[in-house]
């Protein structure tokens, strides 16, 4: 069964924004990490660019929605 209703992209969420046309997307769901070092952890020292933020407003639909 095909659901055309949803799509998943897998990689690097920079590089597979960039391939994405502008305002082409309902939402955008994303968990990132937040800078609290949570227990220590490296992968959450950081927080995103402001480039994957920009990126993302790019490709939202007008009244799109980034969760």
């Amino acid at each position: 069964m095909t659901d055309d209703r949803c799509q998943l992209h897998l990689g690097d969420c920079l590089d597979v924004l960039r391939t994405m046309p502008d305002a082409s997307v309902d939402a955008v769901v994303t968990d990132p990490p937040y800078g609290l070092a949570f227990m220590g952890k490296k992968w959450d020292h950081s927080v995103p660019s402001i480039n994957i933020w920009a990126e993302c407003l790019r490709v939202l639909k007008p009244g799109g929605h980034l969760l």
